[in-house]
């Protein structure tokens, strides 16, 4: 996925790693920093860096939360909007290219994300062995 996007994300002045916290934050606005890093599968010390570039670039806004100061509180601005379409034509194209409906991918990508759950918990189990 990461090479047949390169060239939409290129045009778009983002890397992969950054599409994903945009995409993120466009499907879950006001997430915190923690929350951004579980959905990302990235840690804090990764997150950061990259919040911050989409941040400088005028993308990604954050605030303190109200309820809890250490928590960050994420949304994607307005001014990401522009991009949100860029990345909606590139999942079309690509889908279009590889000549697979949006339902097959979507199960395809559900089924992966079942078996990384159970990754998960069998890691999880190990530990606590």
């Amino acid at each position: 996925m990461t090479a047949a996007y390169r060239p939409f994300l290129d045009a778009m002045h983002l890397t992969y790693p950054q599409y994903l916290v945009l995409l993120a934050l466009w499907e879950r606005p006001g997430i915190t920093m923690k929350e951004l890093g579980e959905h990302v599968h990235l840690d804090y010390g990764t997150v950061s860096p990259l919040v911050g570039r989409l941040q400088t670039r005028g993308l990604v806004e954050s605030v303190r939360s109200e309820v809890d100061a250490r928590a960050v509180i994420l949304r994607a601005t307005p001014a990401s909007e522009e991009l949100q379409h860029a990345a909606q034509d590139m999942i079309r194209t690509v889908l279009d290219r590889v000549g697979m409906p949006l339902e097959d991918v979507t199960a395809l990508r559900d089924r992966v994300k079942a078996l990384g759950l159970r990754l998960d918990a069998v890691v999880a189990a190990a530990r606590t062995r």
